[in-house]
């Protein structure tokens, strides 16, 4: 079934965004984590390569890093309108995307 999170640690300008944060956390209906650590670009890259050398998955290699986290953890909404709002959306998505690719 692969692997399936339970929360994520989001990194990148977009997550500096409070909406953005909110909204992504309601479409993948997990906790969102956010580094305190401001160039999280480079922060990324290095679990990357630290992962590569260690010839370790990434996923794995991150969860075993001593990470500082803002207190805040950005839930999903439990709000079933937004939650099939986003669901309506993706569908529009997918159905348009179909026609351009065809």
């Amino acid at each position: 079934d692969g692997f399936k999170p339970k929360s994520l640690m989001v990194v990148g300008g977009g997550s500096k965004n409070h909406l953005w944060r909110q909204m992504l956390a309601d479409v993948l209906q997990l906790d969102l984590r956010f580094p305190l650590e401001p160039e999280t670009a480079a922060l990324g890259a290095a679990f990357q390569a630290g992962a590569a050398a260690t010839s370790t998955k990434v996923h794995l290699y991150v969860s075993k890093q001593n990470v500082e986290i803002e207190e805040g953890i950005v839930t999903p909404s439990k709000d079933a309108d937004i939650i099939q709002s986003y669901h309506d959306g993706f569908q529009r998505y997918m159905k348009y995307s179909r026609q351009l690719n065809s």
